[in-house]
């Protein structure tokens, strides 16, 4: 049986959550591991598998910033590894698949099939919360994960091994605004201390250290480190974290709500 692996950077959880979803589709056909670039084993082989199924979020039109830095680091692989990409985004994934792709490609991983995912959006929930459309998931997403994983399954069953590049899309052109100011304008979060315990878990579960204990026992942040992924502040306990200076979030994303 051949062995695919799954590796995923999630910012709070969809991505995540999509790849546990591919994972129960693809383990009665295959031999199949699941890793967080965040939590991968250091002697991981990826020349051992036969196959790859790779996600993460779009932020400001592109992959995450956690999963660029990854692919940058990965050498190059031994033989072509046909590969799954996939991109979980508020409302739109833009060119964020394109970019991927051709970074991939330099890395010897074949991108033979690229599908987005519109799940809740993890910054668009904290700026417009009385937005409810943006707290949910598309709409029959189960349905179109399993469709991707059983075209993916048959890439093998039919060797249609063939690089796709996603191609360009037009509409990405009205974002480059956007795109441009959340590369270079970077929101503050804030602290209210009235409600923060000081648990740490915002700290823990930073991915980019953005997030240090002060000499009272808060959180301090680092604007230049932060990812814009604000799992901080939707894995805050008290809602203690926010984009807002004068108030905490009214609804966040976590387990209960997503």
């Amino acid at each position: 049986m051949k062995r695919i692996i799954i590796l995923y950077h999630s910012g709070v959880c969809n991505t995540k959550m999509v790849a546990e979803k591919a994972l129960n589709e693809l383990s009665p056909h295959f031999n199949t591991d699941i890793f967080s670039v965040e939590a991968l084993p250091a002697c991981l082989d990826f020349n051992q598998y036969d196959g790859m199924i790779i996600g993460f979020p779009t932020i400001h039109a592109s992959p995450s910033p956690r999963m660029e830095a990854f692919m940058k680091g990965l050498e190059r692989l031994e033989k072509p590894l046909p590969a799954l990409l996939f991109s979980t985004c508020g409302l739109y994934s833009a060119n964020a698949l394109r970019i991927f792709a051709k970074m991939c490609i330099l890395k010897n991983i074949i991108p033979v099939q690229s599908q987005s995912f519109r799940c809740a959006a993890t910054d668009g929930t904290l700026l417009f919360p009385q937005w409810n459309f943006l707290f949910t998931h598309e709409k029959k997403l189960d349905e179109k994960v399993a469709k991707a994983c059983s075209s993916f399954i048959n890439t093998f069953k039919f060797n249609a091994i063939k690089a796709r590049i996603p191609r360009f899309k037009l509409y990405s052109i009205l974002n480059y605004p956007n795109k441009f100011m959340g590369k270079h304008l970077k929101f503050r979060i804030y602290l209210h201390k009235n409600k923060c315990i000081k648990c740490g878990q915002c700290i823990k579960n930073c991915p980019a250290g953005a997030l240090v204990q002060d000499q009272e026992n808060y959180p301090g942040f680092t604007k230049e480190k932060c990812e814009n992924c604000y799992r901080c502040i939707h894995h805050c306990p008290k809602l203690a974290l926010s984009l807002s200076k004068k108030k905490s979030p009214l609804r966040v994303l976590d387990d209960r709500t997503i």
